[in-house]
């Protein structure tokens, strides 16, 4: 099993002299990939739940790839719909022909839907929008002279002069529910879930399974992004305090562990490990999280 950290791109002290010093760290303490959110904007209600500031994933990309020479670069997850899907193509392959083959896209179809309605788009139809937009920028991917007809999207004989260094770039699909699977099953897709629950978890692997055998598919390759907030062993477990939280659990080493040994049993390929955006702590969390890679 490989492990990811996501760095705090929602944390406003996380400036460019500590994304330098994170991303380069993490490289150096042995973790497989880095992986990075994605929001344009939000509502206030929604502002101390997901972030007081949020640094663009693509533009973001671009600089920890310069910095960083063998870890992967990860999005967990561009919400499709914001993008035009000729420009999103085009971002994604100049930052993996830039970065070497390094980037794996995950994707999903967004859930806040005033951020849909400040960029003009339909929240109800983002399920179609995200398919098609992924359609649309894998024939752009793979063909130096791509045509596409679609409803959101159409292009004839369009030349897109950039073409990611793999072929294909590895994706995956975010999302807990049956239709984020059989997605991930329809676009030949990794796929990616939130954790919940060590029993939610095992649920939604076992229905992944149980779609792709239905389908006569090989099951996807599953990377979890796993919430975590270290304690000493023997610490109080304080309330989370607000959404922003994001509902961590409070896990001493030896906890942390164990969770760590079930997620491996369930045929998790990646675990992408959360840990709290607090700038005084970020550093022995990130030793924390290292050090579960070899346990």
């Amino acid at each position: 099993m490989k492990f990811g950290l996501a760095p705090p791109n929602y944390a406003r002290w996380f400036d460019a002299g500590l994304v330098k010093r994170v991303c380069t760290t993490a490289e150096d303490l042995g973790f497989d990939s880095l992986w990075f959110g994605d929001h344009i904007a939000l509502p206030k209600d929604k502002a101390d739940v997901f972030g007081n500031a949020y640094l663009d994933v693509f533009a973001l990309l671009g600089f920890v790839a310069a910095i960083t020479s063998r870890v992967r670069l990860g999005t967990s997850v561009v919400v499709l719909p914001y993008r035009n899907p000729v420009v999103a193509a085009k971002l994604v392959a100049t930052i993996d022909a830039l970065s070497g083959g390094r980037v794996d896209l995950g994707v999903g179809v967004g859930h806040v839907e005033a951020e849909f309605e400040a960029l003009g788009l339909p929240f109800r139809e983002r399920g179609a929008m995200s398919d098609e937009y992924l359609r649309a920028m894998r024939e752009l991917w793979s063909n130096d002279c791509a045509t596409f007809a679609g409803r959101w999207v159409s292009f004839q004989d369009l030349c897109p002069l950039t073409r990611p260094a793999q072929q294909p770039v590895p994706l995956l699909i975010g999302g807990d529910g049956p239709r984020s699977m059989r997605r991930a099953l329809e676009f030949d897709a990794g796929w990616a879930p939130g954790q919940g629950t060590m029993d939610e978890l095992r649920a939604k692997v076992g229905t992944l399974r149980a779609l792709a055998a239905e389908a006569g598919r090989p099951c996807p390759r599953i990377v979890v992004r796993w919430l975590v907030h270290p304690i000493a062993p023997g610490a109080e477990r304080p309330p989370i305090p607000h959404g922003g939280e994001l509902r961590r659990p409070r896990l001493d080493p030896g906890e942390a562990r164990e969770q760590i040994a079930e997620i491996r049993e369930l045929g998790v390929d990646e675990v992408i490990i959360d840990i709290p955006a607090s700038k005084v702590t970020y550093a022995a969390n990130m030793e924390f999280a290292a050090s579960l890679i070899s346990s």
